[in-house]
């Protein structure tokens, strides 16, 4: 069991004479206990899209949590998380709260030093989410540090690509904010780094992390370009446009990553690939992965199939999801295939309707590859005889946008 060591409220000194005046005495500020609270924000993020890690959906899926308690300063290669190992952080009327409830060391001193001439204890916090109570699946995050060595908490990442186990990993720093000590010292943590060192607060004080995406998104949108070069214009004579099957194809990616808790570049994943293996990723995007509204419905009439693209963007995949991958920078060709179908109704022809395939391939690049925390859209654009795509990072971060011209169909 951890010992503790805690500065109690100093004692009436009992005299043993029959006169002795016994004096009632005020705990110090440091003696009183403070229970350790959370608070979070999610920067960079887009409310509303299904998977994406925002503040709401930190909400329903909670955080995981690793503390570790010491005297004197963190050190990766002997501290251990003996004060929380994955502790369940979530939310509900009250906040954010978990179970049990810990206190903060009360031994400490503004210059690190206690009254004992002992170093002071102090409290380093790392955290992540989407939470897993047993990372031992398949895909996502399948293992995490046991704890019981020293060093730094790590994830371990398998990238997938079944959209349905698609996560949006996320870990948690400082937020920035003033950290004073119950004394008076300050030991503030820079933003975008781990909260390392702390030293017990005054009551009311919440460690609020701050989160930042630790995976890179790819994102496709489509768009109808008719009669007129680039996105917009009108469907005419009930013709719609609707995609049977998209494939990708990127190009070295890793299979796998660990994940370092402690970053020590502010606002930037610590990622390790050793021992990683890249391969080409084959990303298929048809059937029910499709967004119902733009999906061929196979062969019928125009007025049969669902709205199709039109001149407002539109996702291509269903339910709003994307593909995440471990970042790899530098840049990095894609290859684009892409079937999709003209319908047009018309009672002078013997099915009452025409139905023309296209199938495009092509490539494009993203000059800087996939970045830590940049959501990189590929955005289709798609005509009765011609087709453009351009990629662009947004949302996340801005970066680079390239645009290509396809040749015509034949």
């Amino acid at each position: 069991m951890m010992k503790k060591n805690v500065i109690l409220p100093a004692l009436a000194v009992l005299a043993l004479v029959s006169c002795a005046k016994v004096e009632n005495t005020v705990p110090s500020p440091q003696a009183q206990p403070v229970a350790m609270n959370f608070g979070v924000y999610m920067p960079q993020t887009k409310a509303g899209t299904a998977g994406v890690m925002d503040n709401t959906l930190l909400q329903t899926t909670g955080f995981g949590v690793m503390a570790y308690v010491q005297a004197g300063p963190y050190d990766s290669a002997t501290s251990l998380p003996t004060f929380m190992y994955n502790q369940h952080v979530t939310y509900g009327t009250s906040g954010w709260t978990y179970s049990p409830v810990k206190y903060w060391p009360n031994q400490l001193n503004n210059d690190g030093i206690d009254g004992n001439g002992q170093a002071a204890q102090m409290v380093s916090f790392f955290a992540y989410a989407p939470y897993v109570e047993t990372a031992d699946g398949s895909e996502g995050i399948v293992s995490m540090y046991a704890g019981t060595t020293p060093g730094d908490p790590t994830l371990t990442y398998k990238a997938t690509a079944d959209l349905s186990k698609t996560v949006d990993l996320v870990w948690g720093t400082s937020n920035g904010d003033t950290w004073t000590n119950v004394d008076g010292g300050d030991n503030t943590v820079a933003e975008g780094l781990p909260y390392i060192n702390l030293q017990k607060p005054s009551v009311g004080t919440k460690v609020n992390f701050k989160f930042y995406h630790a995976l890179s998104q790819l994102n496709l949108t489509a768009v109808g370009a008719y009669n007129i070069i680039g996105a917009g214009g009108t469907a005419k004579d009930g013709v719609k446009v609707t995609i049977k099957e998209i494939i990708l194809t990127v190009p070295g990616m890793y299979d796998r990553a660990v994940l370092n808790l402690n970053n020590t570049v502010a606002k930037q994943a610590r990622w390790d690939v050793t021992g990683a293996s890249e391969a080409p990723v084959t990303l298929t995007v048809s059937g029910e992965r499709l967004n119902p509204s733009i999906k061929d419905l196979g062969v019928m009439a125009a007025s049969l199939q669902p709205v199709g693209v039109t001149a407002t963007d539109s996702p291509v995949i269903a339910d709003g999801r994307y593909f995440t991958f471990i970042p790899k920078e530098g840049s990095t060709t894609i290859n684009v295939k892409i079937t999709y179908y003209v319908t047009t109704d018309d009672s002078n022809l013997a099915d009452g309707y025409s139905r023309v395939e296209n199938v495009i391939t092509k490539n494009i690049t993203l000059p800087g590859g996939f970045k830590a925390g940049t959501k990189n859209t590929i955005r289709m654009v798609l005509g009765l005889t011609e087709v453009s795509l351009s990629a662009e990072v947004s949302d996340w971060e801005i970066g680079s946008s390239t645009g290509i011209d396809l040749p015509k169909n034949e």
